[in-house]
C-alpha cells in the first residue's frame, strides 16, 4: 500500500492563504490611507478657500462701511424730512380749521352771553365769556352738546361780578377740539365766499 504525505502540500495552501489576506489587509488599509489623504487634501482646499472667501467678504464690508453709513445718515434725514412734510400737511389740512371752530361757537351761542377770550393748547379748548344769568350758560352748555369739533364741553369756573353797572355771570368752560371730524366743513368752508373775504381781510 502506497502511502502519502500532504502535510507540506497543506503547509504550502495555508501559507498562500495567509499572503492573500496579508496582501488584501495591506491593499484594503492602502486604499484607506489614500481615501483619508484625498479627503484631507478635499478638505484643506475647502478651508482655504472659505477662508480667502471670507477674508474677502471682509474687506468688501471694510470698504462699504462709509457708504452704509451714509445710508444710515439719509434714512435719517428722510425720516426727518417725512416727519417735517407730515406736519405741513397737516398745518395745510387745517389752516381754516380756527375759522371752523369761530363759526360753529358763534353758531352755538345764546343771545345775552359773550365770549371774551379762546384759548387753544394740544387740541384743548378753553372758552372765557359773561353771561346775563346762569340759565344762559346753561343753554351755552347744551348747545355745544351737538357742536361737531368740540367735544365734552365741561363748566369750570363760574362766579357773579359787576360790569359797567351789571351784574353779570363770568364762566370758563373747558372741551376738546376734535379736528378729525373737520375735513368735510373745511371742504364747505374753503368754496364758501364769506371765508375767502375773511382770508383776504386776515392776509
Amino acid at each position: 500500500m502506497i502511502q502519502i504525505n500532504l502535510l507540506p502540500v497543506r503547509a504550502e495552501r495555508r501559507k498562500e492563504f495567509i499572503r492573500k489576506q496579508i496582501s488584501i489587509a495591506v491593499l484594503t488599509l492602502f486604499c484607506a490611507v489614500a481615501v483619508m489623504v484625498l479627503l484631507f487634501f478635499r478638505l484643506q482646499g475647502q478651508y482655504n478657500n472659505t477662508k480667502t472667501s471670507l477674508a474677502s467678504t471682509n474687506k468688501k464690508i471694510k470698504q462699504l462701511e462709509p457708504v452704509l453709513k451714509k445710508i444710515e445718515l439719509y434714512k435719517k434725514q428722510k425720516a426727518e424730512i417725512s416727519k417735517k412734510i407730515s406736519v405741513i400737511i397737516d398745518l395745510d389740512r387745517y389752516r381754516l380749521a380756527p375759522v371752523v371752530v369761530l363759526a360753529d361757537l358763534n353758531q352755538q351761542r345764546p343771545e345775552k352771553l359773550w365770549l371774551t377770550s379762546i384759548k387753544e393748547n394740544s387740541r384743548h379748548l378753553t372758552i372765557n365769556g359773561v353771561a346775563i344769568d346762569n340759565e344762559t350758560i346753561v343753554m351755552f352748555l347744551n348747545n355745544l352738546k351737538h357742536s361737531t369739533p368740540l367735544k365734552n364741553a365741561d363748566l369750570t369756573l363760574l362766579r357773579s361780578q359787576k360790569i359797567q353797572g351789571l351784574d353779570l355771570k363770568m364762566f370758563k368752560i373747558d372741551c376738546q377740539l376734535d379736528l378729525e371730524s373737520l375735513p368735510e366743513m373745511l371742504k364747505g368752508l374753503e368754496t364758501s365766499p364769506d371765508i375767502s373775504s375773511v382770508e383776504e381781510q386776515n392776509g
